[in-house]
């Protein structure tokens, strides 16, 4: 199962695993689909399946990061408390992914709480190295 492979989901119970893989929506994009903008409603989660997404963050500092690891997660804003994205994501070849639902995961999560915690420690991480990955 794809959900097991990836950084989040690869340590959760598999009942809240199983659930995941119930909302999750697997979706094939051309390049130059953007995703998302700035300003968008931020209502859904993004796993990477295959491809490349461009995410640019700013206007007068801008910063770019390239999605391109298979599991690599983005639209965090949906998971973080934000209404809205505060980025832009772009395909840049064709690409396949996964959207989730952030109402969905929620409800997921209440059902299964140490999933939960599980998945935004490893959201922290993977934040806070993107980060730094981005000032390099």
């Amino acid at each position: 199962m794809f959900l097991t492979k990836t950084d989040f989901f690869k340590d959760m119970k598999e009942g809240a695993i199983h659930e995941i893989s119930e909302i999750a929506v697997e979706e094939s994009h051309d390049a130059g689909v953007r995703l998302f903008a700035p300003g968008d409603p931020a209502n859904d989660f993004f796993l990477l399946v295959e491809g490349s997404v461009r995410i640019s963050i700013g206007k007068s500092n801008h910063k770019e990061y390239v999605v391109q690891n298979v599991g690599e997660a983005f639209g965090w804003s949906s998971v973080v408390g934000n209404e809205v994205y505060t980025a832009d994501a772009i395909c840049m070849v064709p690409t396949k992914l996964l959207r989730i639902s952030k109402t969905d995961l929620e409800k997921v999560f209440e059902n299964h709480e140490r999933s939960g915690r599980q998945f935004y420690l490893t959201l922290a991480r993977q934040l806070g190295k993107r980060l730094v990955d981005m000032h390099k």
